[in-house]
């Protein structure tokens, strides 16, 4: 039994003898590194069997006919007319006041009437209402240098114009955009005044009379559009006229020369250039 039990430690003992006396082997040797690359290029990539895809060739560009350029241009350099005129009537009412006599002031409302032929031009027919009222000078002139005033009367006029708006444009208040348009009349008419009813000769009471006054006159004027078929109107507008005033037989050219500010109507209600916007 001795015997047997030594047989079988010899046994057990034996292999861990041997695994203590044999040399350890060396671990595998690593392949040097870069400092600071963070790639490892010992491996070398595996080159695919796939064939990549040749690129397309590029398609030459096609020119771009009218139409197309047409459509791409959204924002157009020179836009088309919104608010436009032609073959629309215009109502315009305004007041006025006399703005060249230091003496008497002359004021009062003016009716308006104009048929567009084209945008830029068009017709009219105008009648006036005067008032005339005496400033502080008449009073200075008679108290101080005891001066005798001989002064026209009109009362009321009637004249035809062209007129003729050479310049459009649009302009920008309160991020809100409004229209406008620059326009000159011109026309010849008649004046009435105070002393068209009196005869001519004085001597002759039941003779011819005077009659109205010929009378012409040029302008200049601004229209601020504020909707389709109302606008907002400030101009200056010089009436020329002859009279011989009450008190003395010395005929003169009188001018009037007047600021003008009202509003105009339009009819049709809606502009036909409003779908270029």
């Amino acid at each position: 039994m001795r015997r047997l039990a030594a047989v079988t430690c010899l046994l057990l003992l034996a292999p861990a003898a041997r695994a203590q006396q044999a040399p350890a082997e060396p671990p595998p040797a690593q392949p040097p590194t870069t400092p600071g690359l963070g790639l490892d290029l010992t491996a070398e990539t595996p080159k695919s069997d796939v064939p990549l895809a040749k690129p397309k060739p590029a398609q030459e560009a096609q020119p771009l006919d009218e139409a197309d350029l047409t459509q791409d241009d959204l924002v157009k350099s020179i836009q088309r007319k919104v608010f436009l005129k032609a073959h629309r009537f215009e109502l315009a009412a305004s007041l006025f006041i006399s703005v060249n006599d230091p003496y008497y002031s002359k004021w009062g409302i003016s009716l308006r009437g104009t048929y567009f032929l084209a945008d830029t031009l068009g017709i009219s027919a105008h009648g006036s209402w005067y008032q005339v009222n005496p400033t502080d000078n008449v009073t200075i002139a008679k108290r101080n240098f005891q001066s005798r005033i001989y002064y026209s009367v009109p009362q009321w006029s009637l004249l035809g114009d062209m007129e003729w708006s050479p310049i459009y444009g649009k302009a920008t208040i309160f991020n809100s955009i409004f229209h406008f348009d620059v326009f000159l009349l011109g026309g010849l008419g008649v004046v009435w005044t105070e002393t068209s009813p009196t005869p001519v000769d004085a001597l002759q009471p039941n003779g011819p009379k005077r009659g109205p006054s010929f009378a012409g006159e040029f302008g200049i004027g601004m229209r601020f559009i504020a909707l389709d078929w109302l606008s907002i109107n400030i101009s200056l507008v010089d009436t020329a006229y002859g009279d011989t005033p009450a008190g003395t037989t010395l005929g003169a050219v009188q001018n009037l020369l007047t600021i003008n500010a009202g509003l105009s109507f339009f009819i049709p209600f809606k502009s036909t250039g409003r779908e270029s916007e």
